[in-house]
């Protein structure tokens, strides 16, 4: 049995990739016409819409809803931009000049009009020290101080918020990010879903949905990726066979600064050449340890991001050859499957084009065991639920 599912801000198709197992997706939305070209390659285009979500009116809205034969779409699953709510953000937290940070309440647009039975929502842990997350989080609840609905032609939901690390979700990767999910509410009033704040002006749900899977630690990295028996590579170098298994090239320093570097684990730390070693870094209180790093094979990965196939951006030296890691490493470290295909190029040739586009598509993606986990968590929660409906509608056709 197959349920109903929009997935916005799809990126290269991550979630879409956990959903199509038990979801039929009626909509994904990709501003990124590149983007948007990996995303059809590996699902179709006949369901998607490559448009900035602001500009999608209300008909085009309505006809998507009209697949739905007057039900209630099952799931609407979220991960907007998060470069805005990110760490590294020179804004202050409560301050949302980032236009991107807007976006979110798209999200809520299209709540109101699709009015789904659940909500999976994804993005960066520190989203929750910014205003906008606390409004959205309001609005999505849409209840008074008493659990009475504010506007009665708006949905309200109850939601549990968490931040986790993908590493506990069967995903060889440390990667911190806020999860919530969303119910909707059926019976009112409801005071356990009512948004609150602490001291410290955090939000939290004052019961949370107990709905929530079970943690699973992930295999380490070396057990992950030994299956899939990638070649060796030297720096710069490209296998016939996969060429999604190709990596950057090093400049010599780089070069001689790897090859000083002990396999699983090694940092600049360990460097015995001082030369070696950038003047900014010789500075005390240097932040960023982690960069001219290497993986380690007996634990996990760091955080992949965009810039995952430059030793010089994190800990993303090969944990045993003199290398960066190459972008099938990366995508299968996001649990991408082998078979998932990317391009960099509008025309659509399977890993052709821009490197850098390809490694920004996996950086920015949810990894797809992550986004498996909460996937199948809800669909198993939607069967239960449709399986005692239709109990039910037996039982009172049984009496009648």
């Amino acid at each position: 049995m197959k349920f109903s599912a929009i997935d916005l801000f799809s990126g290269a198709g991550g979630v879409s990739e956990a959903l199509k197992k038990h979801f039929d997706i009626k909509c994904a939305v990709e501003f990124d016409k590149i983007i948007a070209t990996t995303y059809a390659l590996n699902h179709g285009n006949n369901h998607l819409l490559v448009k900035d979500i602001r500009k999608i009116k209300k008909k085009e809205w309505s006809k998507i809803n009209k697949q739905l034969n007057g039900g209630n779409l099952d799931l609407l699953v979220a991960t907007p931009p998060c470069q805005g709510f990110s760490r590294h953000s020179r804004k202050k937290s409560g301050v949302n000049i980032d236009d991107r940070n807007k976006l979110i309440m798209e999200v809520i647009k299209v709540a109101n009009i699709f009015q789904p039975n659940y909500i999976l929502f994804e993005n960066v842990d520190n989203i929750v020290n910014f205003k906008i997350f606390h409004t959205f989080l309001s609005v999505l609840t849409n209840l008074n101080a008493d659990g009475s609905r504010k506007h009665s032609n708006r949905p309200s939901y109850h939601l549990r918020f968490e931040v986790v690390n993908a590493v506990n979700y069967g995903v060889p990767q440390h990667r911190k990010r806020l999860i919530l999910l969303g119910k909707k509410i059926k019976t009112f009033p409801n005071m356990e879903a009512i948004i609150q704040e602490t001291p410290k002006g955090l939000p939290y749900v004052t019961k949370p949905l107990s709905l929530w899977p079970e943690k699973k630690k992930a295999l380490t990295l070396r057990e992950y990726l030994l299956p899939f028996k990638l070649s060796s590579l030297e720096a710069g170098g490209s296998d016939a066979n996969d060429k999604l298994h190709r990596c950057r090239n090093l400049f010599p320093n780089n070069l001689l600064r790897i090859k000083s570097t002990p396999w699983n684990g090694g940092s600049r730390s360990d460097w015995k050449d001082s030369n070696l070693v950038l003047e900014c870094h010789k500075k005390k209180n240097v932040s960023f340890s982690d960069v001219y790093g290497r993986m380690n094979f007996e634990s996990y990965a760091p955080t992949i991001t965009c810039g995952c196939l430059s030793y010089s951006k994190g800990r993303f030296g090969h944990p045993e050859e003199d290398r960066a890691i190459s972008m099938r490493e990366a995508a299968l470290i996001q649990t991408f499957p082998i078979s998932y295909k990317f391009t960099g190029k509008l025309d659509g040739k399977p890993y052709e084009g821009s490197s850098e586009n390809i490694a920004t598509q996996i950086g920015n993606a949810v990894p797809v065991k992550l986004a498996q986990t909460f996937v199948d968590l809800i669909y198993n929660k939607l069967l239960k639920e449709s399986q005692q409906e239709l109990l039910l509608e037996h039982l009172v056709a049984t009496k009648a």
